[in-house]
């Protein structure tokens, strides 16, 4: 059984669909491998691109040369590179966001019970050193670390009602992925990133660092001078989604370009080459990519980053320097830079979301931020048009959180209660809480006698947030006598400080976190990005073994959740997304400023087939696996 995620695909994107997942054999190759090969330095490309490319038809027909440059801020803003290069999954969206369509494997099968998913691998494909690909690689990447108790906790991706996949190798290039119940999601959940860490190791390479295939480990372990085996293995071949990935050039990869120049302590940039044996083609038969090289230079702030799109220094970029306030400038300096604009759209979500701490580690403030009541009134009590026209240029509408009016998935209610701005009845709501007192500056007296003052946390490198917070604050302090402060901080902090149920509430970008194939953060705490609960989240995710027992209406959400996966039928799927959304209405545990609006970055004026509509994500990287960089050119 075959559908597509979501009903209705309009015919001229499954036309493209089609296009792009037909096979042909490559014939043509940049010049500098076809030297390569007449040397005999490597196989021709008709074997190096194995037997069954996918065709991509994502534009016109290319010439090869050329480089792609582009910025990340400072040495942990590995995102930035994955945005690029990619993490090549089994599956992946096609770029209208709906269709999941094959990727490194050439076709798969779902049973109708969803409980098992067949999937053909391409014959003759290989690892970036040359090293076949078969299902060999699967095996290690499930059974030997995945599934290792000794490697990680697994993720609920890889699960479906607390039970594990199930690997059945049938043949070279076949296998069966299989669950004890079924799991309608599962594919969805395998377009995006971590469902890379189903194929992301090289069995030839990477099992010299795993105790079960080298019976010198330990002396490894010690000239490495690592911990254990597992530190050794992120060492060496890394993770999809942590900054360990980008420091190994050696390690076999299945991505268009291959690490040159690694990420590692003092480097001001990083840099990637062609990988000879990649596995897509042109509708002609060229093997991708055309262009050759990718760099990445190293910029200390997001101001610098401004200064280089300005000066031209950018092929493509628009993350980090896509701030609202950025616009007028990056318009300004176009010619003089070389560059168009180029927007970038979102699906849903919300540009600022507000995630008060509903498990808070003080019992008067975890009190009062349980109270619906209490949440309602910072939400009317925030002048949401004010902070749009101030901090975001007059570009936003205000939205509580979830998919866009065009989605399947919208649920009206989540999107849109409690943002009337109404300040009478938001003191009138805190005045009923008991917040009747205050000091001699206005501030809002809790239960045991101190300011209601919090922290909001924000991750450094959202300078539209701390904008957009600069105006909330006033307004609350102002109007309501609730105190913030903004509490800007690096990313590892705050993930620290947030999953540790450290803070008093966040703002963050919330993406449209329940769209196909993401986890449903916002409707229910189910991953890291589920801020407003982190310890219900960790009862969840251990199965009861940490974290903090949520109350009832929480359970009937994690219920509901598990139903979701019990059915591969795409309309029962939203009826039921619908319950989750209905139940989190009631709750409203956080809140928003404005839909996330479309921002803009830079293209150098020649790169071609880079297609209108991008969307903008933090669920898989974009441009990269959705918009292919690979099939891009320069016209010189």
């Amino acid at each position: 059984m075959r559908h597509n995620y979501w009903p209705g695909l309009p015919a001229t994107l499954l036309t493209l669909l089609l296009a792009g997942g037909a096979h042909a054999q490559a014939t043509g190759e940049a010049p500098e491998l076809a030297e390569l090969v007449a040397a005999g330095t490597i196989p021709p490309v008709s074997e190096r691109a194995s037997m069954e490319p996918e065709v991509i038809n994502y534009g016109s027909v290319g010439e090869y040369g050329g480089k792609i440059r582009f910025g990340m801020r400072g040495v942990s803003d590995e995102g930035t590179l994955r945005q690029a290069v990619g993490t090549n999954g089994l599956v992946r969206w096609h770029h209208n966001l709906s269709d999941l369509i094959p990727n490194i494997i050439r076709e798969y099968e779902v049973s109708d019970d969803a409980r098992e998913f067949t999937f053909h691998m391409r014959r003759g494909m290989k690892w970036s050193d040359g090293a076949p690909f078969t299902s060999e690689d699967i095996d290690f990447s499930i059974n030997d670390l995945l599934l290792n108790p000794d490697w990680d906790e697994l993720s609920t991706r890889y699960k479906s009602g607390g039970e594990p996949l199930m690997l059945e190798v049938i043949d070279e290039y076949t296998f069966k992925i299989k669950f004890e119940h079924p799991n309608g999601g599962f594919l969805g959940q395998m377009a995006r990133e971590e469902g890379a860490r189903l194929n992301h190791y090289a069995k030839h390479y990477c099992s010299q660092f795993h105790p079960n295939y080298n019976d010198n480990i330990d002396s490894v372990i010690a000239e490495e001078n690592v911990a254990d085996w597992k530190e050794l293995m992120y060492k060496k071949c890394g993770d999809v989604r942590d900054e360990v990935r980008w420091i190994n050039p050696e390690r076999p990869a299945l991505d268009p370009w291959i690490l040159e120049r690694p990420l590692r302590g003092g480097t001001t940039s990083v840099t990637f080459v062609r990988n000879p044996y990649f596995w897509q083609v042109d509708t002609e038969g060229n093997q991708l990519p055309y262009i050759g090289e990718m760099e990445s230079t190293i910029y200390q702030d997001a101001e610098a980053m401004l200064i280089a799109a300005i000066a031209g220094d950018f092929d493509f970029q628009y993350r980090r320097i896509d701030a609202p306030g950025n616009r007028p400038v990056l318009a300004e300096n176009r010619e003089a830079g070389d560059y168009r604009l180029y927007e970038v759209t979102a699906a849903g979500g919300n540009y600022n979301w507000i995630q008060p701490n509903l498990n808070h580690k003080d019992p008067v403030v975890n009190t009062l931020f349980n109270e619906k009541d209490f949440r309602i009134a910072l939400s009317i009590g925030t002048d949401r048009q004010e902070v749009i026209d101030t901090a975001l240029l007059g570009v936003g509408t205000p939205w509580q959180t979830g998919p866009f009016e065009e989605s399947p998935l919208h649920h009206e209610r989540i999107a849109t209660q409690y943002l009337d701005y109404d300040p009478d009845e938001a003191n009138r709501l805190l005045d009923e809480l008991g917040l009747t007192e205050r000091d001699q500056n206005g501030i809002r007296l809790l239960s045991d006698g101190r300011p209601a003052r919090f922290l909001v946390d924000i991750r450094n490198g959202h300078p539209h947030i701390i904008d957009m917070m600069t105006i909330v604050k006033p307004q609350w302090e102002e109007t309501l006598g609730i105190q913030i402060d903004l509490n800007v901080v690096d990313r590892s902090v705050h993930r620290q400080r947030s999953r540790q149920g450290d803070h008093d509430m966040t703002a963050d970008s919330g993406n449209a976190t329940w769209l196909p194939g993401q986890l449903p953060s916002a409707l229910l705490p189910i991953d890291s990005s589920s801020r407003h609960a982190p310890l219900w989240t960790a009862w969840y995710q251990t199965d009861g073994a940490d974290g903090l027992v949520p109350p009832d209406h929480v359970m009937e959400r994690y219920k509901i959740w598990e139903t979701i996966y019990a059915t591969a039928d795409p309309a029962e799927q939203i009826r039921r997304y619908h319950q989750l959304a209905d139940i989190a209405a009631d709750q409203f545990e956080a809140f928003g400023i404005t839909k996330n609006a479309s921002t803009f970055g830079v293209v150098k004026n020649g790169l071609m087939n880079v297609l209108e509509g991008m969307k903008s994500t933090g669920q898989f990287p974009s441009p990269a696996n959705v918009f292919m960089p690979q099939a891009w050119y320069w016209n010189r």
